[in-house]
């Protein structure tokens, strides 16, 4: 379209995406790109990029902060005929911070936790695992989250087994399995608008599923600070 500022001049450019109060266009003629504020343009001009933001939904290039910290919520250990059997339970807590000045709605994450399961321990029996790269997560439905809302939840924990004999005799008498991380990512109509591998090399070849439900709460620092309670 053509873009007129408050000065008069004209510029024929292709709009990119949006951030906040500013546009990033793209020069027709060179093809240069430039990130300028919208009020830099007239009222018509101005009207006509809001219009497109609101219209277009991959208008906007969202910014998200994401972070994950592992936890151990429980773990037990005992001994039978001379092996140890033990039980862990590893959680990670999750938070994801719109730092975009545009409102974030109609937005999803999934996360999947990746593991080797390489023994299967039931009471005092003990079976071969499903292998490496095993994966559970979830895909959940994030709530309208505006400038610096904040959500955090914690995952479902995953219990991993160890059982070695005691004392050790051959390697082969000892197995184990392993959490190698989580990979997070949030999605706005099919798109990825945001990720975070907490170990990339382990997140190849990775399928998804739509199971189970997480509960989401969301703060906003700034607002809180304020008085207001946050949303539910």
């Amino acid at each position: 379209m053509v873009l007129r500022n408050v000065t008069g001049q004209e510029i024929e450019a292709k709009l990119l995406s949006a951030h906040g109060d500013q546009v990033k266009i793209e020069r027709v003629n060179d093809g240069r790109v430039f990130i300028v504020p919208i009020d830099t343009f007239d009222e018509y001009s101005g009207e006509r990029i809001r219009s497109w933001i609101d219209r277009d939904p991959d208008a906007v290039d969202y910014s998200l902060a994401i972070s994950a910290t592992k936890n151990l919520v429980n773990s037990s250990t005992f001994l039978s005929s001379g092996r140890d059997f033990k039980f862990s339970e590893w959680s990670y807590h999750v938070t994801v911070r719109n730092q975009t000045r545009n409102t974030l709605s109609g937005a999803q994450l999934e996360f999947r936790l990746v593991f080797d399961d390489f023994v299967d321990i039931v009471k005092t029996a003990v079976g071969p695992g499903k292998g490496p790269n095993q994966q559970e997560g979830q895909l959940v439905d994030l709530p309208e989250m505006v400038f610096n809302d904040e959500i955090e939840f914690d995952t479902p924990s995953l219990v991993l087994h160890t059982y070695e004999f005691n004392p050790p005799r051959a390697p082969r008498e000892y197995a184990r399995d392993t959490l190698k991380g989580i990979w997070i990512r949030v999605l706005r109509n099919g798109k990825i608008i945001g990720e975070y591998k907490s170990n990339p090399s382990a997140m190849g070849g990775l399928t998804w599923d739509n199971e189970g439900k997480t509960e989401i709460r969301v703060t906003n620092r700034f607002r809180d600070q304020l008085g207001t309670s946050p949303r539910k």
